[in-house]
């Protein structure tokens, strides 16, 4: 934890959102809050004078908006930056544009009182977390050249073996949840574009942000990418994102989408995923597990491993929150622990060597 508090910049150009932000942390042991900004000109030049260990950033606003305050921010002073999201589609989107240019997690604006009571409590605990971790994973991503890009990242030399006619191709799934986005950005993009495996992305995010999430990931790197649809087939060289609401289940050769009990409080959940996988696909199976609380991914990562599948961990160095893949390191499933910027080159890795091997 930091020395002392974290404090905290609360940006946004309605008087309601920031109210609403100063409640959900006034009082809460840990946090105090460095000032208030009503738009991104005024975040900007408040971080020189306050120097917050945390920002909560609008993300529509007058003049300059939530992404080139971000922009700046990054470029002048990084700073871990929260972003407060409505819950639309263009909301949605410019929520994933902000991540990319390398905030680091969002939550969405509450619809309601109910809602405002349950976010709050969350607000205050990203908050918590991002002054924890934010900052020295922040400056460690940045110093490897893995902070979220704003230009792809030229993909590393196609992998020169393929899979068998007929023979099913190396799944690849990537689980990861608070602090993902924004790594799943700098992972994804830097797969191959003549990749031999299929690849699913499980990403804890509130139901209307998992397109967006795949929208962005198709804009900016080479692999075709979006969300998982009912009955569709695996296929090698394709990024499928599990949408928000459903387990996405792996059949085979077949994706299915499940509204089952939660799991780890969740849905979708990794552990769904990969346990499935492990259990039914006729393929290699690899996963890479990354930033996020919890254990979701540990059993179904314990499943792979058990099937020969391979298993990557992100370090503790670069994870933004190191609960996800402390948990796979502990169980003794990991066969890689790496730093973020080195995860696409070990899954493209594993890849090849499963394609050598069959």
């Amino acid at each position: 934890m930091l020395q002392g508090t974290v404090r905290v910049l609360i940006c946004d150009d309605s008087a309601v959102a920031r109210q609403f932000i100063a409640r959900a942390v006034e009082g809460v042991p840990g946090i105090d809050i460095a000032g208030r900004a009503s738009s991104g000109e005024e975040a900007v030049r408040m971080v020189g004078i306050v120097k917050p260990d945390v920002i909560t950033m609008d993300v529509e606003m007058p003049g300059m908006g939530g992404i080139e305050a971000v922009r700046r921010i990054m470029r002048e002073a990084p700073t871990p930056i929260l972003m407060v999201s409505s819950l639309t589609h263009e909301g949605s989107r410019v929520t994933m544009e902000a991540l990319n240019a390398g905030a680091l997690d969002f939550v969405p604006k509450p619809a309601n009182q109910e809602e405002a009571h349950h976010l709050g409590a969350i607000v205050a605990e990203k908050i918590l977390q991002l002054g924890e971790r934010g900052r020295q994973a922040l400056l460690l991503q940045t110093r490897q050249g893995a902070q979220a890009m704003t230009a792809p990242v030229p993909p590393p030399p196609p992998v020169p073996v393929a899979a068998p006619r007929g023979a099913a191709p190396p799944l690849v799934i990537i689980g990861s949840s608070t602090g993902g986005p924004r790594a799943l950005f700098s992972v994804v993009p830097r797969l191959p574009r003549d990749f031999h495996a299929s690849v699913l992305i499980v990403q804890h995010m509130p139901p209307g942000f998992t397109k967006s999430l795949a929208e962005r990931l198709n804009e900016q790197g080479p692999l075709p990418a979006r969300e998982a649809e009912e009955g569709e087939e695996l296929r090698r060289a394709v990024v499928r994102v599990a949408p928000a609401g459903h387990h996405l289940v792996v059949a085979g050769r077949l994706l299915k989408l499940q509204d089952t009990p939660t799991e780890h409080g969740v849905r979708p959940a990794v552990d769904v995923t990969l346990r499935t996988a492990a259990a039914s696909y006729p393929g290699p199976v690899v996963t890479a597990i990354l930033t996020g609380m919890g254990r979701d991914g540990t059993d179904g990562a314990r499943r792979v491993h058990e099937i020969g599948g391979r298993v990557i961990a992100e370090s503790e160095r670069t994870a933004l929150i190191y609960g996800m893949p402390k948990s796979v390191v502990e169980a003794g499933v990991a066969d890689s622990i790496s730093d973020l910027g080195s995860v696409a080159d070990e899954i493209t890795r594993f890849v090849e060597e499963a394609s050598r091997a069959r």
